[in-house]
């Protein structure tokens, strides 16, 4: 089987704001918001959602499918990328690759600015198989939609993650894609959003989607698995991590794990006996390759083994892999 990562590919330039936001933002004049951060140092990075979560599937032993947009700038990406599959990764020579710029307070707040360039453009349509598992994570928002309604219809199963484009779908694509999705994956915040766009509750975004997985940061994560009309809940606690760095990209790197923990478990996923899986390692497992990420600065500079990582979960959850 064949794991496709379809996301933004992008160059992050990270900042570090040693204050707080909060301290400057004042919420009675937010209408004439003018304020300008003082940075203390500035790193550039390989980012975007695509691009991490492939990373990351890389140091669980898997050669991800990475599809996306990229600009004339690509070339340094593409000689950090290994392991990966870029045969679905399209260049536009006219354009340059998506930068993001993120500001992150002592208190892990962040504020980002945002230029799509070249994912502003559509990349390779993916030839897939019933047998491949596709994870839609932020990027052009039309053209997450039309891979959505590809898997739908070919009988794939997917992964849908809107992440920070939510808000660029109306309320009834997001409804659609909600009910096509395998597994619906969101942050607390985005379930709120959700929510309202669609004006469903918790329990009709269930009903709907079947899997529903929600994290909420240092608070871990909770995965909901619908039974017919009945669901089972699944609270997976967050590992102990050595120092918090960077939390840009953790939320890609739990993705990464969601998948190698699916993957254990593919014979049941594959004939949709999601019952029968053991969802609360797998959502533990998503939470430690997110570690890693949060203990290092950028998002793909982070490293580890299987052995490592093996001895790090039954460390924290004394359960083996």
């Amino acid at each position: 089987m064949r794991i496709f990562v379809y996301g933004s590919i992008v160059y992050d330039r990270i900042m570090d704001f040693p204050d707080s936001f909060k301290k400057y933002i004042l919420p009675n004049e937010i209408h004439k918001l003018n304020v300008s951060f003082m940075i203390n140092d500035l790193k550039e990075s390989f980012g975007g959602t695509g691009g991490n979560i492939a990373y990351n599937l890389t140091l669980l032993g898997f050669k991800p499918l990475l599809y996306g947009s990229v600009g004339k700038d690509f070339e340094r990406y593409e000689k950090h990328f290994k392991n990966i599959d870029l045969k679905g990764v399209k260049q536009y020579l006219k354009d340059y690759t998506a930068s993001a710029y993120i500001i992150t307070d002592k208190d892990n707040n962040q504020i980002t600015g945002f230029h799509p360039g070249a994912m502003r453009y559509h990349t390779y349509v993916p030839k897939l198989k019933k047998s491949d598992l596709v994870i839609i994570s932020p990027a052009n928002p039309n053209e997450m939609l039309d891979l959505a309604e590809k898997c739908f219809k070919e009988h794939v199963p997917f992964i849908f993650d809107p992440g920070q484009q939510i808000i660029q779908f109306t309320s009834t694509q997001l409804k659609r894609v909600i009910k096509q999705a395998t597994i619906y994956i969101v942050n607390d915040y985005e379930l709120a959003l959700t929510c309202k766009l669609t004006n469903y509750n918790q329990d009709i975004i269930l009903q709907k989607a079947g899997i529903l997985i929600t994290t909420f940061g240092q608070k871990g994560s909770v995965f909901k698995v619908r039974n017919g009309n009945k669901y089972t809940i699944f609270n997976i606690s967050s590992v102990k991590v050595n120092k918090v760095v960077d939390p840009t990209g953790a939320g890609d790197a739990f993705r990464a794990g969601l998948i190698k923990g699916i993957l254990e478990n593919k014979k049941d996923f594959f004939k949709k006996e999601f019952t029968k899986m053991d969802w609360l390692k797998i959502g533990q497992l998503a939470s430690l390759t997110a570690t890693y990420s949060l203990e290092n600065e950028g998002t793909q500079n982070h490293k580890y083994t299987i052995n490592q990582l093996k001895n790090r979960y039954y460390t924290n959850y004394k359960i083996k892999l």
